[in-house]
């Protein structure tokens, strides 16, 4: 951890830590002289020593200075003092894109295209100024408790037109394994359309509750970035609007040339669907970031690559709530995947065309096996989406294509196969009810085994786990197994010699079923509560049912007339009723001549009476 001034160069009063990185420590700090919070990145020690490093450090304070946009976590200062490199940056209330994922999962496709829209916003913003980001990740997208968006962390933001410094060049693999580009991945220069393909990452990632790639190392997932096709979204979360996938899909075109050419195009797109209307699918056109012909850089703080005051703009969306709690920033999340990434990748790369992607036919594939349709859209330039769907047509069979056929298509565009399966994808569940979830297996053709697991942080009834996870394949028939929140048991509050209705209520105000049992008790008063079965101090489930024992005061016994028996016959049939008896001057075959209480008097079981002889 670093040794942190209190005061840093006079002026910023650090308070606490509030977040660590790969590079620097983050803490919440005043500004003495304009008394306000700030955040405060600091170099750590090791790096400080490395003139490379604090160049890069130097750098992304610069770079992002530059970036006055409502999108951006803006930056205010760079400076040193004796060896302690800092940054002062705006300190954002609220949490991290990754923090709300870990609690919500998935958020709603309003929600994750609005993020998307404002996180597009402002790389676009960052491309038109010459910055490329290279980190675009859950972890550095902050969201404000009134929801605006924040891009945090340039900590590798490159430059395109810069050649020189060699600190982000050719080769120099660094970013986050499961948000990189094919092309970052391989080490070879990034520009704008690798930000855009993190970021439908990130997109897939809100919708699906998983990225597209995972893998036991950095090095698995690259290389699934540069061969897998990832599962189709609609595959994971069905209930995701199409329009939605295809941005997703278009986003996550392996060549550059063939995804969307700006974050622009990609921002217009999330627009249309916000709105309701058709997209326009603005892909494999134009220039890169960095190219020679790149657009003027739009002045910092307006021009064409800013977007609405956030007032104005949220208003087709539906915002996700406010969020209370002091930031996790990501602070700087910078992984370095040695030569061993490009080696391992050679030869995989992509090739790019220089201009605009031709029209072709889209061909009839209805009625081919999968294998063979994929092959023919490939050969024809195109990328494919496979959704399986449970079939009565025989296995791996092509019962339906989007485009159809016969329509022209720009090369590059994906085409969706829906498949004739015995198996089935598991969709995400997580944060569903139990009821939903099982409506959905049902409906896929699949068992559900419920599994109830005490969590006190989740409403009860919601899923928290499925076995398998979403994602995998599951045959036709099989069993998955729902892990299904369940509130912790409470103890059962002691209700003992209370009035029925004020023990009643302490029980359902603990979250209680009530059951009143009438009882019998010689010492407890009628009306009054003896116990509850279960005991006080169990734990019970909240929502079971608790039996209220109530007293009826004690059992009563109506006294017979005994006058003229035996004493020893009299006797009997008194202590046969539970009373205690007592006789007095009877001896031998003595007769009863008196008896207390009298003949037909109720006197409570186990009083006692007397006989006379």
């Amino acid at each position: 951890m670093n040794e942190v001034p209190e005061v840093l160069a006079g002026r910023y009063a650090i308070e606490a830590e509030i977040a660590r990185g790969g590079m620097a420590d983050v803490y919440l700090a005043r500004d003495l002289q304009l008394d306000r919070r700030v955040a405060v990145k600091v170099l750590f020690p090791e790096y400080s020593r490395d003139p490379t490093f604090v160049e890069r450090f130097r750098r992304e304070a610069q770079q992002a200075a530059i970036l006055t946009h409502p999108n951006i976590v803006s930056v205010y200062d760079y400076g040193q003092e004796g060896d302690t490199y800092f940054i002062v940056m705006e300190y954002v209330e609220g949490k991290s894109l990754r923090d709300v994922l870990q609690v919500e999962v998935t958020l709603s496709p309003m929600q994750s295209a609005r993020i998307a829209s404002e996180i597009a916003d402002a790389i676009e913003f960052a491309h038109r100024n010459q910055v490329v980001h290279r980190d675009i990740k859950p972890g550095n997208v902050l969201i404000t408790p009134t929801g605006q968006v924040k891009v945090a962390d340039f900590g590798i933001a490159a430059n395109p037109t810069d050649t020189k410094s060699g600190l982000t060049s050719t080769g120099a693999v660094m970013g986050t394994a499961n948000y990189f580009s094919p092309e970052h991945a391989q080490g070879q220069a990034a520009d704008g359309r690798s930000d855009v393909y993190s970021l439908g990452i990130v997109l897939y990632e809100m919708t699906t509750g998983q990225p597209p790639f995972t893998g036991e190392s950095p090095v698995a997932v690259a290389m699934k970035h540069v061969r897998d096709d990832p599962i189709a979204p609609r595959n994971i979360n069905p209930e995701l609007p199409v329009d939605l996938e295809r941005i997703i899909l278009t986003a996550l075109a392996k060549d550059p040339d063939y995804r969307y050419q700006s974050a622009a195009d990609m921002r217009t797109d999330l627009m249309q669907f916000g709105r309701g209307r058709p997209l326009t699918f603005a892909a494999a056109t134009g220039s890169a970031v960095g190219a020679e012909t790149m657009a003027t850089p739009a002045v910092a703080g307006g021009g064409a690559g800013r977007g609405a005051p956030p007032g104005e703009e949220h208003e087709m969306w539906d915002k996700p709530p406010p969020r209370k709690g002091p930031i996790i920033a990501g602070a700087i999340g910078v992984l370095l995947l040695i030569a061993v990434v490009a080696f391992a990748l050679f030869g995989l790369n992509s090739g790019s065309g220089s201009g605009g992607p031709e029209q072709v036919e889209v061909p009839n594939l209805v009625g081919q096996s999968y294998d063979e349709a994929a092959k023919q859209v490939r050969v024809a330039g195109f990328q494919v989406s496979r959704i399986d769907k449970v079939s009565d047509q025989s296995v791996d069979t092509v019962i339906k294509q989007s485009p159809d056929a016969g329509r022209l298509l720009a090369k590059g565009r994906t085409i969706f196969l829906t498949v004739s399966s015995k198996v089935v994808t598991i969709p995400q569940l997580v944060g569903k009810t139990f009821e939903q979830a099982q409506s959905t297996l049902t409906r896929l053709g699949l068992a559900v085994e419920r599994v109830d697991l005490e969590s006190p942080d989740k409403a009860p009834g919601t899923v928290l786990s499925t076995d398998p996870v979403a994602g995998t394949k599951a045959e036709k028939g099989s069993t998955v197994k729902v892990t299904v929140s369940l509130e912790p048991p409470v103890a059962v509050p002691a209700v003992a010699n209370q009035d029925q209705v004020q023990a009643q209520t302490a029980l359902t105000t603990a979250g209680f079923q009530v059951t009143v049992v009438p009882t019998a008790s010689p010492t407890v008063p009628a009306g009054k509560a003896i116990g509850t079965n279960p005991p006080a101090g169990t734990k019970a489930p909240k929502g079971s049912t608790i039996q209220l024992q109530v007293s009826t005061g004690p059992d009563t016994v109506a006294v017979p007339n005994v006058v003229g028996q035996p004493f020893a016959a009299a006797a009997a049939t008194l202590q046969g009723l539970g009373l205690n008896v007592t006789v007095n001057g009877c001896a031998g075959p003595g007769v009863i001549a008196s008896q207390n209480p009298a003949a037909g008097s109720t006197v409570p079981v186990a009083s006692t009476a007397t006989i006379n002889c």
